[in-house]
């Protein structure tokens, strides 16, 4: 006896129609993650290319790395008169075009040959090890930011000597000028700067207030602490040596109120209070009553410790301030 087979049922209207609406489901699902990836890389470049000062053959040198550069070459005496944008200009994109071509030449410096220039720039100076890390240390910068920046001295040193380019007095070398080899990469370079990302403020520690300055004939900048807390003492220390300069050429008025003692630490008088409109702003801008709590301009403000991890956006905001 034969056996029927059973038939099997043919997919009826409504499980095909489910079947199309989970593909579709699927298709749209696949195309969102692709939006979604697409929109994130955008405004990751965005970000990026915020972050660029200028590009060497398609290399991006990034703001964190002008300002490195600044502060590691050049001293604060000097930052008044050399402005980030020329040390750009003048110093570091002439420095990458070089290292550039170093790397094409796979040149590299040796731990010793970084060694033997720094020895030879404290030497030079007349330094003791110690004196000269005490020195870094006021401008807080340590041994190992030297060691990079020499690190990059070194290379550049080896291709000039392979080039046949021997630094002199007289920069002259085999009738060739470093000038002339220098500007020969820089004309065979594509080189495009952005000089609206140089200046621009980044703030890591302080907070913009999203107020205008205040009503004031100068900005002032504030400080508040009290005798009782113990990191105010580093912090108030910090706060008067950035502000003298400032002070001297009057671009700017500061005050540093003890709210306990009601005296004005930067002054020699003794003050009997903490004027009434002092307070307020202390309260409006450190809700919490935190101290040290630094105020500068009523425009950027600072709740915490103040030590020398902010040293150099401190006086970035002040030199926004004031106008430089």
């Amino acid at each position: 006896m034969t056996k029927k087979r059973k038939k099997i049922p043919k997919s009826s209207k409504k499980t095909r129609k489910t079947k199309e609406r989970q593909e579709n489901l699927i298709i749209v699902g696949i195309f969102l993650v692709f939006i979604m990836v697409v929109v994130y890389l955008f405004f990751m470049n965005i970000q990026a290319d915020e972050d660029v000062v200028a590009t060497v053959n398609g290399h991006g040198i990034t703001k964190d790395e002008l300002d490195w550069w600044y502060k590691v070459s050049i001293v604060p005496e000097y930052m008044g008169v050399i402005t980030k944008h020329d040390f750009l200009v003048l110093s570091l994109i002439p420095q990458e075009v070089l290292m550039q071509k170093a790397k094409e030449e796979r040149i590299k410096s040796t731990e010793d040959e970084v060694e033997r220039l720094m020895g030879l720039l404290i030497i030079d100076n007349g330094l003791t090890l110690d004196e000269f890390e005490k020195h870094l240390n006021s401008r807080s910068i340590t041994i190992e930011d030297i060691k990079k920046s020499f690190e990059t001295r070194a290379v550049i040193n080896k291709l000039l000597e392979k080039e046949n380019i021997n630094i002199e007095e007289t920069g002259l070398s085999n009738g060739r000028t470093l000038q002339e080899y220098l500007d020969n990469l820089i004309d065979n370079s594509k080189i495009q700067i952005f000089p609206e990302s140089v200046d621009r403020l980044v703030l890591k520690s302080f907070e913009e207030t999203s107020d205008e300055i205040c009503d004031e004939d100068k900005p002032i900048i504030r400080l508040y602490t009290t005798s009782s807390c113990q990191v105010c003492k580093e912090s108030g220390r910090l706060f008067q040596d950035l502000v003298i300069n400032f002070i001297g050429d009057e671009s700017v008025q500061a005050r540093h109120w003890s709210l306990d003692t009601g005296d004005n630490l930067l002054t020699l008088k003794k003050e009997n209070g903490v004027p009434k409109e002092e307070v307020e702003l202390f309260k409006k801008y450190s809700p919490d009553k935190l101290v040290p709590t630094i105020i500068l301009g009523c425009k950027y403000k600072h709740v915490g410790k103040f030590g020398v991890e902010e040293k150099d956006e401190f006086k970035a905001i002040l030199q926004t301030l004031v106008g430089n």
